[in-house]
């Protein structure tokens, strides 16, 4: 470990396992993302290289010394967590770990901490292996390891296009950008005890990427009776999206009546959404009618994805 890591003795415990409890809230909404993201890849037309990994700045944190004594960083950006599975965890590659190059770029320079900003470095990253796959389907990335530096050579399988993060409001709440899942702690706190509803909610905001209702809807016009469109394809393709990552779709009609019986505001509920009793009819013949339907090697195609070569 660097010696500029220096971990804080006077962190509170309970402020450690706050930090470390956020962290384990990253791994989860990724793993889902990705189990997702990479069993419907034979439907989706809109693909990247997914390293199955979860970067962290040590910029994000507001108490350096705290998050310093809760993670180990190898160099200023590191590995928080890698999904089991994904190539990351295939190439041995662990929490801690620090990333300080792609193809030869530096990415370990000085960060000016602002609002919206401490995610100035991973973007770079980002950037960087996005255009590194993009031209050859591959990086070579240097990474400080405990065992010492090494370059890693990066050649990640195709899966569905999403990115997925944690908000940290409290809100039961959760969207979709075109690029990306947003899901926040409220809400994954209110699907703690059972991954399949939470693969539910992800499954519904991918859905909304997948089907690119953001461009559709700045092209149609935000009337309700067009985001109600896209709201119950949503519903309809989430069942899909789920039974082929190995969910059980019937979660998604629990977590419907839960939320539903929660949130709903009765005859005042906003006419973009369906009713929940009404969410959870629509997805039940959506799961009767795709259980008539072949699985070709293991999965079932969705009709409403347009299937890619």
């Amino acid at each position: 470990m660097a010696a500029w890591i220096t971990p804080s003795d006077a962190a509170a415990p309970a402020d450690v396992a706050a930090y470390q409890a956020l962290a384990q809230q990253d791994l989860r909404l990724a793993t889902i993302g990705y189990r997702l993201a990479q069993a419907n890849a034979p439907f989706c037309d809109r693909k990247t290289q997914n390293i199955g990994w979860v970067l962290h700045d040590e910029a994000r944190y507001p108490d350096n010394g705290l998050a310093k004594t809760a993670f180990i960083f190898r160099s200023p950006v590191a590995i928080s967590s890698v999904v089991a599975g994904g190539e990351a965890a295939q190439l041995g590659l662990q929490a801690g770990d620090g990333i300080t190059a792609v193809d030869g770029i530096d990415v370990t320079g000085p960060i000016v901490v602002k609002k919206g900003r401490a995610t100035a470095r991973i973007e770079k990253i980002q950037t960087l292996l996005k255009d590194a796959f993009a031209k050859s389907g591959s990086a070579v990335v240097s990474i400080n390891t405990a065992a010492g530096p090494k370059d890693v050579k990066l050649q990640p399988p195709a899966v569905c296009a999403s990115v997925f993060w944690v908000d940290t409001k409290t809100k039961l709440d959760a969207g979709a950008d075109g690029v990306s899942v947003r899901v926040t702690e409220g809400m994954m706190a209110f699907a703690a005890a059972d991954d399949a509803e939470l693969a539910a909610v992800v499954a519904h905001e991918m859905a909304h990427n997948l089907l690119r209702h953001r461009d559709r809807l700045a092209v149609t016009g935000r009337a309700k009776k067009d985001i109600l469109a896209t709201e119950i394809e949503a519903d309809r393709l989430s069942v899909w999206l789920m039974q082929n990552a190995g969910y059980d779709p019937a979660a998604a009609l629990r977590f419907i009546e839960r939320f539903g019986r929660k949130t709903g505001l009765g005859i005042f509920s906003d006419t973009t959404h369906l009713r929940w009793g009404n969410r959870q009819m629509l997805m039940q013949a959506e799961i009767a009618s795709m259980m008539q339907v072949d699985a070709q090697n293991g999965f079932r195609p969705p009709p409403l994805l347009r299937p890619s070569n």
